[in-house]
């Protein structure tokens, strides 16, 4: 009988690697993860599902108070707004009536200039360029940097801004 054979003896194979599962984060880390991606979702239901709270009861000489501040408020923004309306409308009339007198191209008095735009050059007269500034289209129709802007409540005695904003603001 042949004798067995050892261990040394049988050829060598590779052994097989076990594959392990990696492990995903633990359940109060995901609980975590979770409850901080929901965080603003919470507060912002909320902040919708508060009750409303009605407000404090005032006095009849509080509210004839505000009832006379708020008349006030009004009657000055309208007539902030006929001021600067009636300004607006002078203006735009003032302008057209400068705009007719200005002398029409070719009149007495009209000198050809040469203007030089890029590659070519065109000629024009002094008077048409002048009718050509005058009638130019602003770029910027927006309202104007000078018009007020609308307030929902009138100002509030005693209150001062300057409190409430930051350096940054000032500058």
């Amino acid at each position: 009988m042949p004798a067995a054979k050892s261990s040394s003896e049988e050829p060598k194979t590779a052994q097989k690697k076990v594959k392990t599962k990696e492990k995903g984060a633990s359940a109060s880390k995901l609980a975590a993860k979770e409850a901080k991606t929901n965080r603003l979702v919470d507060l912002m239901t909320k902040a919708y599902d508060t009750p409303i709270t009605p407000p404090p009861k005032v006095s009849e000489e509080e509210m004839a108070i505000r009832a006379t501040i708020g008349r006030n408020h009004v009657i000055g923004c309208f007539k902030r707004h006929n001021e600067h309306n009636h300004d607006l409308a002078v203006k735009i009339r003032m302008k057209r009536h400068a705009m007719k007198l200005l002398p029409k191209e070719g009149e007495i008095g009209d000198t050809p200039i040469e203007i030089e735009g890029g590659s070519t050059k065109s000629k024009q007269t002094v008077y048409g360029k002048w009718r050509a500034a005058a009638f130019k289209i602003n770029d910027r129709w927006g309202p104007p940097d000078s018009r007020p802007i609308p307030l929902l409540t009138p100002p509030i005695e005693g209150f001062d801004a300057s409190l409430y904003m930051d350096a940054e603001d000032e500058a």
